[in-house]
């Protein structure tokens, strides 16, 4: 994943964000559970990209690595 992936991911992740006021006053602030997971899972996926930019920044690899595997895997889970 290039840091112009990782940009853009982020960007999703805000866009995403942004609208969770409106859909809550949609649902009449009544959020299901499976709801609630997704968005643990989106702000999961935002901190697990704060960390690859880290371990670039360390140029750890197996940091990378781990946190590019743990950013597929929480993405399975925030869909």
């Amino acid at each position: 994943m290039t840091q112009l992936q990782v940009e853009k991911e982020l960007q999703k992740i805000y866009g995403e964000m942004k609208g969770w006021p409106e859909i809550n006053k949609g649902l009449n602030y009544i959020i299901p559970k499976r709801e609630v997971a997704r968005r643990e899972a989106v702000l999961s996926l935002e901190q697990i990209l704060y960390k690859i930019e880290e371990a670039r920044k360390k140029r750890d690899k197996s940091e990378e690595y781990f946190n590019l595997a743990s950013y597929y895997l929480t993405k399975l889970a925030a869909e």
